[in-house]
């Protein structure tokens, strides 16, 4: 019996045996897993089950992707320990009205600079080094947070941790597509977003418990900590060979047709996501009279779909075509207004909501995964940058937007068009040329990692 053995940059040892084209098969899904997510070791004879070979290669995450994975669920248990939380510690040194808004348009804007200054660094000066940095501004952030004393401090350190998650959120994304194989892009995309959607799930019961606990500074204490080991993690990984990258020669407009598709798709989609968080909560209690525990947990199911879905619909992808993928998961979060609207019963609602969740894990994992193929080469940083932050201007015009459309006939009316503005992201879609099927490959990781570099 022949066996071949492959030695990959990660150190990842990879045995095919030469039995029937069902156990090769079998042996590139469990390639595929264990290097996705940095696994060290063989899948042994005793994980060659897929639910062993699962078990196996989750407990040696210690790779790239475990690493960013962590810093993406650190990042969002911070947000979702905020978003219930802040306005009462804000309230509580004596924040008015004005600075409550302040506080949280200053993030999001600061969000969005972060994004674009992350994006024109990260082709000369390396993704990891972006990462590091995102990730030791959002600490110190949510260190210096649990010290204030006043409002002003706190709206100004505040949109200093939206800084470093904007950086955070692109150097991620930008560091796998470096060292991720292209066929194996959805896969990683969908795990880092799973690893996101975990934290904003945690956060609010987490930062509820602790403030139960002590007061309402030390979820911000105990963020700043996970974010500090969360650093510590990433110093220990290597740079991909070429960062930071020399001068580009490449002078071509980074706004191709496929990019300005990726773009108008993204931002329809953040049009119809700002009008329905806009107006859900809203209609739902004014309307239906649900309870402020019920419009909290419609939330939740959301989370938990990508939580659930969002690393296997980003394989999906990678095998049948995310272009397919994404125009097919806009669906389910296109129907969530309209089953409101239309009142159906809350046990269909929280189903639908779950599956919407995770096709917008699916969704998000597909859109980076192509938009990192249509990306100029030696431009792809600040395309990815440039692309993500002028996305979030959809999010304020679908607030707006809906705002003043709930004013001039009715809530019912703006949840209608933020359905229709979701489900026209995904049809945006269909400009864009057929993926296909993807080719098939033993490895997710390349052979592109500098263990030099690792500081």
């Amino acid at each position: 019996m022949s066996v071949a053995c492959g030695l990959e940059a990660v150190a990842i040892v990879r045995c095919e045996s030469a039995h029937s084209r069902g156990a090769r098969e079998q042996e590139g899904w469990l390639a595929t897993l264990d290097a996705a997510v940095g696994g060290r070791e063989p899948v042994t004879k005793a994980g060659r089950s897929r639910i062993g070979a699962i078990k196996q290669a989750l407990s040696n995450a210690r790779g790239p992707l475990g690493v960013l994975a962590a810093v993406s669920f650190v990042s969002s248990l911070g947000i979702g320990v905020m978003l219930p939380l802040l306005p009462l510690y804000a309230v509580s040194l004596g924040a008015t009205p004005l600075q409550l808004g302040l506080m949280t348009g200053g993030f999001a804007l600061m969000n969005t600079v972060g994004q674009l200054l992350a994006g024109v660094y990260i082709d000369r000066g390396g993704s990891l080094r972006v990462v590091r940095l995102g990730t030791g501004v959002y600490a110190a952030a949510n260190a210096l947070i649990a010290t204030v004393h006043d409002a002003s401090a706190l709206i100004g350190f505040r949109g200093m941790a939206g800084l470093g998650t904007g950086a955070d959120q692109i150097g991620s994304r930008i560091y796998l597509a470096r060292i991720a194989r292209a066929e194996r892009m959805g896969f990683v995309n969908g795990v880092l977003g799973s690893a996101g959607a975990a934290g904003t799930v945690l956060g609010p019961a987490f930062g509820g418990t602790v403030v139960a606990l002590f007061d309402l500074r030390a979820p911000f204490v105990i963020v700043a900590v996970t974010s500090t080991l969360a650093l510590g993690g990433l110093l220990t990984l290597a740079m991909p060979k070429g960062e930071p990258a020399p001068a580009t020669t490449d002078t071509g407009s980074m706004f191709n047709r496929p990019v300005i598709t990726l773009l108008l798709a993204n931002t329809l989609l953040a049009t119809g996501f700002g009008g329905f968080i806009t107006t859900y909560a809203p209609f739902a209690t004014q309307i239906r009279g649900w309870s402020t525990f019920e419009v909290g947990l419609l939330f939740t199911a959301a989370g938990a779909g990508a939580v659930a879905f969002g690393a296997g619909l980003g394989l999906f992808a990678d095998k049948t075509g995310r272009r397919r993928l994404a125009i097919v998961a806009t669906i389910p979060a296109s129907l969530m207004g309209l089953g409101i609207v239309f009142d159906l019963a809350h046990p269909l609602l929280y189903a639908l909501m779950f599956i919407a969740g995770g096709g917008m894990a699916g969704f998000t994992a597909s859109w980076f995964a192509l938009l990192n193929e249509a990306a100029p080469k030696g431009r792809k940083g600040r395309t990815i940058g440039v692309v993500s932050a002028l996305s979030n201007v959809g999010t304020i015009a679908g607030a707006l937007g809906a705002s003043a459309l709930w004013q001039l006939v009715g809530l019912p009316y703006s949840l209608v068009l933020a359905s229709g503005f979701i489900l026209t992201a995904g049809l945006a879609l269909v400009a864009l040329p057929s993926d296909g099927r993807p080719v098939r490959s033993l490895a997710l990781v390349e052979p592109a990692l500098d263990p030099s570099a690792g500081s």
